[in-house]
């Protein structure tokens, strides 16, 4: 691809590989950001300076200032929107460097980071936002015809699955843009440099969660690992590489399958089966155009009717068995009818396809696959090399917000804007921040679990934590007793925008989750502009 922006290479730490660097080869050696996020983050610097400038604060350099936005489903979606479009509304989000989100955050972020205008103005894309959840729907056929697409790659997953049922259906859209299309305005510094946040699966099961190693990061120019330093091109993320070299050039994963990966919410294994099987039903019984391809084609005609008659019964029994019973019933369905001898042949319809990889995928519970582009690198650490697939899980079943990816030994941050939009205890993800530090020696401020866990139920809108050498981290609960006004309605909005809810939002209750946290937005934006004052470098 002779017009790509940046080379088709593999970087990979010095520290974890010293001494290597063939400069002829699809690798190259380095640690820390690249130079093409130097560069934005430089280009940044300028609009951050401006932007200081109109508030009335003339200073040399501001302040790296981090938003960080939590997961919490399609809850975390609108207010997210809601956080942003208030940061602009008040003149701060042009001092903001960075936007890192989790999970449902980056919903929003990779909507407006797949429109070239959409940072130019927030509220329109809140009210895009808006009339879409009410107006549009999730389309059966739509879907379907995605998911056959997806099913013919040899590393579909259930987070694909995930990616044209739940995640469609929940925000009422398909963005079939690109993350690498983000650059050109991320290096002209015109908007926040984003960070995609995920987690891959087989170091966090190896124990490695504490490590960094085990943190899988989606930026515009690279995606990989922060340390030890191992990055693809994001245009490159999904293709196969072996010893470092590019083997087969897959295309680059879209807006929605990163949506998937960074907001697959595993955490509840019983809601996840349910809703996936939900929409398995929806597919089948939604399907009679495909069906009718089957029915007519020599090959599927063959294999169909036995395939659907298992499935009909899998979807009948499903939640009345237990999970043994469940995968046996599974085994039967790949064993009897979809086989892999007859996925190879070509004139086997991508339907069968679809259902053939999606119930073997159930019964592995395959999730995120994703061709592994350290697989054969030579480096000493196996855990990264030794398989052909990586798997990338949603972030926030270790952290609900990307923290271990703002602070060194990757960047340095001077001001983390928290804004957490979690489900259950508001200051979970900083109090398992204070642990992540201290476990890999990043410095962090402390935090008083037991005085924090008195408040837990009522907080307050804004929590400030400082410290030696440490960044300033200013954390903002979505529902607090100031934008509620009392225990009781800080509950009512938890039942009402539980993370786990598939019944469309009304108008109303959308506008109700904007207004709360553009309020954390606006009832602090004071004390906000006070602390980048603080830290930003005097003119003379």
């Amino acid at each position: 691809m002779a017009d790509m922006a940046i080379p088709q290479q593999v970087a990979c730490s010095s520290k974890s590989h010293p001494g290597k660097c063939d400069e002829s080869s699809d690798i190259r050696v380095h640690f820390g950001i690249s130079e093409e996020e130097k560069a934005a983050v430089k280009n940044r610097g300028e609009h951050v300076l401006k932007a200081l400038k109109n508030l009335g604060l003339d200073v040399k350099k501001g302040p790296v200032v981090s938003v960080l936005v939590s997961g919490g489903g399609l809850r975390a979606a609108i207010a997210c929107q809601g956080v942003l479009s208030e940061l602009s509304h008040v003149g701060l989000l042009d001092t903001v460097t960075y936007l890192a989100g989790v999970s449902g955050s980056t919903w929003c972020m990779s909507s407006l980071y797949t429109e070239n205008d959409g940072w130019k103005d927030l509220g329109k894309m809140e009210n895009e936002l808006r009339r879409r959840l009410q107006e549009d729907s999730w389309m059966v056929s739509v879907s379907l015809d995605g998911l056959c697409v997806a099913a013919e790659r040899d590393d579909y997953s259930l987070t694909d699955f995930w990616s044209y049922s739940a995640v469609y259906y929940l925000t009422k859209e398909l963005l079939g843009g690109h993350l690498s299309h983000a650059r050109e305005q991320s290096e002209m510094g015109t908007v926040p440099y984003p960070i995609f946040a995920s987690i891959n699966h087989d170091l966090k099961s190896s124990g490695k969660e504490k490590n960094l190693n085990a943190w899988f990061e989606f930026t515009p120019d690279w995606a990989g690992y922060s340390t030890p330093g191992a990055y693809v091109s994001t245009a490159l993320c999904g293709s196969k590489f072996e010893g470092g070299k590019l083997v087969q050039q897959e295309p680059e994963r879209d807006f929605s399958y990163l949506r998937a990966v960074c907001g697959s919410p595993l955490a509840d294994i019983n809601v996840i089966l349910k809703t996936i099987w939900d929409f398995f039903k929806k597919f089948i019984h939604g399907s009679s155009t495909q069906e009718e391809m089957l029915l007519t084609d020599p090959e599927g005609d063959k294999y169909f009717s036995e395939a659907m008659t298992l499935i009909n019964q899998m979807i009948e029994q499903w939640g009345q068995i237990s999970r043994d019973q469940q995968k046996q019933l599974i085994q039967d369905l790949l064993a009897k009818s979809l086989n892999q001898d007859l996925l190879k042949q070509s004139s086997v319809p991508s339907f069968l396809k679809f259902l053939w990889k999606t119930t073997n995928c159930l019964l592995r519970w395959t999730w995120g696959t994703m061709h592994n582009f350290l697989y054969k690198y030579d480096t000493e650490d196996k855990l990264l090399t030794e398989k052909k697939n990586m798997y990338l899980m949603d972030a926030g079943s270790t952290i609900n917000s990307a923290y271990p990816l703002v602070l060194p030994p990757i960047r340095s941050t001077d001001i983390i804007l928290s804004f957490d939009f979690s489900a259950g205890d508001p200051f979970k993800t900083i109090k398992a921040t204070e642990k992540y530090c201290k476990a890999c020696n990043i410095p962090f401020p402390l935090v008083d679990d037991a005085k924090l866990d008195q408040e837990a139920k009522a907080p307050s809108d804004l929590y400030i934590f400082e410290g030696e050498n440490a960044p300033v981290v200013m954390h903002f609960p979505l529902f607090n007793k100031v934008n509620c006004g009392s225990k009781d309605v800080i509950e009512q909005r938890h039942e009402t925008y539980a993370t786990f809810r598939l019944t469309n939002y009304s108008d109303d209750e959308v506008c109700q989750l904007l207004e709360d946290s553009k309020a954390n937005v606006r009832n602090n934006k004071d004390c906000i502009f006070m602390k980048i004052s603080e830290l930003a470098k005097p003119a003379s």
